[in-house]
């Protein structure tokens, strides 16, 4: 049985806007959009996860009386907000995570999602430019809003 601050590697089963149901040793593990990012990078799961996908959660709870059980991704990592690691003019090396072909953080066009660190995703509007996932680029911030804990990004270059 799970237990609240267990990592488990978990196979995406179904995608809702809301969040991802998730299966690990025939357990059901709910991940909902709060925990997983610290940037607010997607208005909808379908453009963070696909059913097959495997992810790494931390359980947060488990309520053994009712069968439900929770994780989350970003509550593995520490806040980048509180450290101010999201600043203008900040360059991260950025893993590619996936393709998105109508990202709303880009107004409808196509997007990247990006891994700017480990629990934060941010949304790389594709500006005419083609990148696989899993492949490296640099990524500026240009913008930052504190209070909605969101950032605007472009591509500097991918890297080899």
């Amino acid at each position: 049985m799970l237990v609240s601050g267990d990592i488990v590697t978990v196979e995406v089963q179904a995608v809702r806007v809301f969040g991802m149901f998730c299966m690990y040793d025939r357990q059901e593990i709910q991940v909902l959009i709060p925990e997983i990012s610290w940037i607010a990078s997607f208005n909808s799961c379908e453009q963070f996860a696909s059913v097959g996908d495997l992810l790494q959660v931390e359980i947060i709870h488990v309520d053994a009386a009712g069968g439900r059980i929770a994780g989350t991704i970003k509550g593995m990592y520490a806040d980048p907000w509180e450290s101010n690691q999201f600043e203008v003019g900040t360059v991260f090396s950025s893993k590619v995570i996936r393709r998105v072909d109508q990202a709303d953080r880009c107004d409808g066009r196509p997007g990247y999602l990006v891994e700017l660190m480990p629990g934060a995703y941010a949304m790389l509007c594709s500006q005419n430019i083609s990148l696989t996932p899993g492949e490296r680029c640099s990524v500026i911030v240009n913008a930052v809003n504190r209070r909605q804990h969101a950032v605007r990004i472009s591509l500097l270059s991918a890297e080899p």
